[in-house]
């Protein structure tokens, strides 16, 4: 499926493949919540299909059928064995192994690494072997949402291309054609979702968009000294720390934004008069240094950590950090 802020994205790529320009590798960066991923298999489809119709799959030849099964021989997805997990160098190394395998169609061979900032350190150099000697017709579509996490050697080996958060008004315009609850604040929703339209979508399916009131409160309370930092359950956690995480670096960039008099510009206008209370509790050096643990706490959501010792660790630091006194 094509988006209205992926439309340019999709043009050049079909482009490029008229212009018989593609290259072995390509990495789709951008946010979460922006398609990349159905960008990347919409294109596969295409590239796949035998007889395509208006630069789309015709989703009727036998090259279709077999994609629309996932039963494709020459498609490939990668992506960690279980949610939140690493890619591990095994299932880098069986796929560079069916490179050396014969194409069954006449066409391209695609994998796609999802995301890819989650391969292991083993499994980026496997890959790594296969980017410096490329198999011929052969394109990989690696996907990732924290591109700083991609060791230099892979990002050098490919091309890139970013997707971006879509305007607020075209964001808006999308999800209110989305059919959803009219008691749902699509403001508050693309707020919670750092503008990006299909994470936007997912929270209003889901408990998570109540969940960051309930961070958010917390958040204020414990800021303004009134809430233990060590309030937050287990319970809460339980759909994973990634988007709580997420939210925090928002709320504080928000502050930071604040604080150098860019108010205008903050993510979470929601949430404009509680965060115009908080900032005058918190220093810009604290706010900055907070924001770098965020980022580390980010790159390790991955490891083996116990997510209520993070969140822990967090909250105790957002304690100290607004405690200070500011002139």
């Amino acid at each position: 499926m094509i988006y209205p802020w992926t439309h340019s994205h999709w043009h050049r790529l079909i482009q490029t493949a008229a212009d018989d320009r593609l290259p072995h590798a390509i990495i789709f960066s951008g946010h979460d919540g922006l398609g990349k991923l159905k960008t990347a298999n919409a294109f596969a489809h295409f590239l796949l299909c035998d007889s395509p119709v208006n630069n789309s799959a015709c989703n009727q030849c036998r090259s279709c059928v077999q994609f629309n099964a996932r039963t494709h021989p020459d498609f490939n997805t990668i992506e960690p064995e279980e949610t939140g997990k690493q890619i591990k160098v095994d299932q880098i190394r069986a796929l560079i192994n069916g490179f050396s395998l014969a194409r069954h169609h006449n066409s391209h061979r695609i994998a796609i690494i999802s995301p890819a900032d989650a391969m292991n350190l083993s499994a980026a150099n496997s890959l790594l072997k296969s980017l410096e000697e490329p198999p011929e017709q052969t394109l990989i579509v690696l996907i990732s949402a924290r591109i700083s996490n991609l060791p230099a050697t892979i990002k050098s080996r490919c091309q890139h291309l970013h997707f971006a958060t879509p305007s607020h008004d075209m964001a808006l315009t999308w999800l209110n054609n989305q059919q959803m609850d009219d008691a749902i604040n699509v403001n508050a929703l693309l707020s919670a979702a750092n503008g990006a339209p299909l994470k936007a979508l997912n929270y209003a399916n889901s408990e998570l968009l109540a969940l960051r009131e309930t961070l958010f409160t917390t958040f204020c309370a414990i800021g303004s000294g009134t809430q233990s930092p060590l309030s937050i359950e287990n319970q809460q956690l339980k759909q994973g720390i990634a988007a709580p995480i997420q939210w925090l670096y928002s709320w504080v960039s928000d502050l930071i934004k604040m604080k150098i008099q860019r108010v205008r510009s903050i993510t979470n206008d929601d949430k404009l008069e509680q965060l115009q209370i908080l900032v005058k509790k918190v220093e810009l050096e604290g706010l900055f240094r907070y924001l770098d643990q965020l980022i580390d706490a980010l790159r390790l959501q991955r490891a083996p950590l116990n997510s209520q010792m993070v969140m822990d660790e967090l909250m105790l630091e957002w304690q100290k950090i607004s405690s200070v006194s500011t002139r």
